[in-house]
């Protein structure tokens, strides 16, 4: 299992485990998305395992692309229930760990990432666990009592058996510091594809798909339409503030009776000629959306990363974020956008500052991609986990936990 030497780390199979591959996921999902592709360019072997709840033969047209990229994906389903049971998840993960040298297993809670780990043990394959959050204090508190009992009965073991925990942010790491786990940390931040911004689109292109939007100033909210997202701040906040007549647009997927509610606070609020709702955006219409927008907003409750907000800066587009985004420490030493508290006021007074002062607004613009191209390139973050996985294959026959036993 040991890697000496750049050719041989060009042939280390590395095995991502994931429930979900549809992008409609959320951030787990979207990140292995990113990292998958980019350690291909590596001339890493990389395997997907992923359980889907349709029809594996209907490919996702994320699955689709992994696999045009030489990424291997084995789709599993339909997965059923809680945990995502699946009878296939155990052979095909058996099967995916025939001459891995580590297991890379994204999110907690389902059956696919717990055999992932267990397996791996048993196998003396050693294993990195992303949590992507879902070990912050906030998110444990959402289903707390289940989650606590899963934590004793399944995950804490998994946990600890770990050859690294990775975390996106130092902001992260402290958070979950006081679970006391066992293994060492890693600490590497998603990143986006940045060949998708290098052109970015004429301005004017997504507004003219939406002709009521005009000339007029656009705030964007690209995310899932989710509680917790902060929409229950920014609606109301969008309409005390002095927004110059600016179009609110809200572009992302929803579950049908939240978005329902969202759109009842925008009527509540007389923002119904002043708001549209896009649904989710893909592609080039996602990147033409934030090129077009003069501010990108995302006041969510928590956040672990925040992926929208760094596409956001590679399209020249400020930000405004809560302090419950993990890398607002990272906004706010860059100077590419506003950090506000969780409070209608608040957002609502930034929101009137950064629309009524362009030249505010142009500065942090500047700076933007910059940022973006120096610390959220995923070649570059790809190349840096090519390292972390070589140094912890190689290790873990040196471990006294277990790893390297048959």
């Amino acid at each position: 299992m040991l890697r000496i030497g750049a050719d041989r780390r060009q042939r280390m199979k590395v095995v991502h485990v994931i429930s979900g591959l549809d992008p409609r996921s959320g951030g787990p999902t979207i990140a292995l998305f990113g990292l998958t592709k980019a350690l291909v360019k590596t001339g890493t072997r990389v395997e997907v395992v992923g359980t889907v709840r349709s029809d594996p033969a209907a490919d996702t047209a994320m699955v689709s692309e992994l696999r045009s990229h030489g990424v291997d994906v084995k789709a599993i389903g339909p997965a059923r229930g809680l945990l995502s049971r699946h009878p296939r998840i155990r052979p095909t993960l058996q099967a995916a760990l025939a001459g891995a040298d580590i297991v890379h297993i994204h999110a907690l809670w389902e059956e696919v990432q717990h055999r992932a780990a267990r397996l791996a043990y048993r196998a003396g394959v050693p294993y990195v666990l992303s949590p992507h959050g879902m070990l912050d204090p906030w998110s444990l508190t959402q289903g707390r009592l289940k989650k606590r009992l899963y934590l004793m009965w399944r995950l804490r073991k998994n946990l600890d058996r770990a050859a690294a925990i990775h975390f996106t942010s130092t902001t992260e790491r402290d958070v979950v510091a006081p679970l006391r786990l066992r293994p060492p940390t890693i600490v590497v931040p998603n990143g986006i594809d940045l060949t998708e911004f290098e052109q970015l689109p004429p301005k004017g292109t997504f507004r003219a798909r939406y002709p009521q939007i005009g000339d007029r100033l656009v705030v964007l909210f690209l995310s899932r339409v989710h509680p917790g997202k902060g929409l229950d701040l920014l609606v109301p906040a969008f309409a005390r503030a002095d927004t110059r007549g600016a179009m609110l647009v809200i572009a992302g997927p929803g579950e049908a009776t939240y978005l329902s509610q969202v759109q009842q606070w925008v009527r509540e609020n007389g923002l119904t000629d002043r708001t549209i709702f896009t649904g989710m955006l893909y592609g080039p219409e996602r990147v033409a959306a934030l090129a077009d927008a003069d501010l990108f907003v995302l006041p969510s409750d928590h956040e672990n990363f925040g992926i929208a907000v760094v596409e956001a800066l590679a399209a020249r587009t400020p930000v405004i974020i809560s302090d419950q985004v993990n890398i607002h420490d990272q906004i706010t030493a860059a100077g590419v956008g506003q950090v506000v508290p969780t409070r209608v006021e608040d957002l609502s007074s930034q929101l009137t500052r950064w629309l009524g002062d362009p030249v505010l607004r142009a500065a942090a613009a500047e700076r933007a991609r910059p940022f973006v191209w120096q610390h959220y390139d995923w070649q570059q973050i790809a190349r840096r986990w090519v390292e972390h996985y070589s140094r912890l294959s190689s290790s873990a026959g040196r471990r006294e936990d277990g790893w390297g036993r048959a």
